[in-house]
């Protein structure tokens, strides 16, 4: 799973191909290292960069001029590839959030990957990291106790202010945009309006798939309108000539040949 999909292009196609990518140093037109599905090492271009959190098998291993050529003309990867740079994973981002002394504890429901909690001077904030989105909430501080390490969330999400954001089709780099949250939340800003506007979609689908997924539909759905034309209503095969037979899901059969 990767929350940054690089589109790229090689060389001898003019298609774009997605891949995972876990660094945020790199913009559209750098030529980079992608191993593809099949495992082998191409020179590619990106053509776009989206917040998608897809699951590619192909990903950016790094920049090109990360890279060596061999006297075969092989490529060799750098140490420790594919590198990682900038917030770009969950991982990074709660690697940040924890240097910054927010304070992991844990959760009994198991859609979260990890619960953090900070106290400022009046409030308690936790943010909460699921597969697919993060969570932030805010409660009012009934006492000058500081959180435990690792002790559980006893609280509920109905409580206090609290805004879900979702990872795919955000605008910008939503873990960048609650690193900046938190240390707001740190500093006792009053004002955090801004970070409680949801973000994101639930949908990861672009609109190209989205409108390839509709006139699939309409094509199925022309298919049974045939389909209830022809047959007689058993549900069984509808003949359509030429030994040609359409079924009640809508597919065509030659059963004639």
């Amino acid at each position: 799973m990767s929350y940054i999909i690089a589109f790229v292009s090689y060389s001898e196609s003019g298609k774009d191909f997605p891949v995972q990518c876990f660094r945020t140093d790199l913009s559209v037109g750098d030529e980079v290292v992608v191993r593809r599905t099949d495992g082998k090492l191409r020179i590619a271009a990106i053509s776009q960069l989206q917040y998608l959190n897809w699951d590619c098998n192909g990903r950016i291993e790094c920049r090109r001029e990360e890279a060596s050529l061999d006297e075969a003309g092989n490529i060799n990867l750098p140490k420790g590839s594919p590198l990682h740079v900038g917030t770009s994973t969950q991982d990074a981002f709660t690697k940040s959030l924890k240097a910054s002394g927010w304070v992991p504890i844990k959760s009994r429901q198991k859609m979260y990957r990890a619960v953090l909690a900070c106290v400022n001077k009046n409030s308690i904030s936790y943010i909460f990291t699921r597969k697919n989105g993060i969570d932030i909430q805010i409660i009012p501080k009934v006492d000058e106790n500081p959180v435990k390490p690792y002790s559980y969330y006893e609280g509920s999400l109905g409580d206090g202010r609290v805004v879900r954001h979702s990872l795919a089709h955000t605008t910008f780099n939503l873990l960048e945009g609650v690193l900046r949250f938190a240390n707001s939340f740190q500093n006792n800003e009053e004002d955090l309006d801004r970070y409680f506007v949801s973000q994101g979609s639930t949908d990861k689908r672009t609109e190209e798939l989205k409108q390839k997924a509709k006139e699939r539909k309409a094509s199925r759905n022309e298919m049974l309108d045939i389909y209830d034309a022809c047959s007689d209503g058993s549900g069984g095969p509808a003949y359509l000539g030429d030994g040609v037979w359409i079924d009640s899901g809508g597919s065509l059969h030659d059963w004639g040949r």
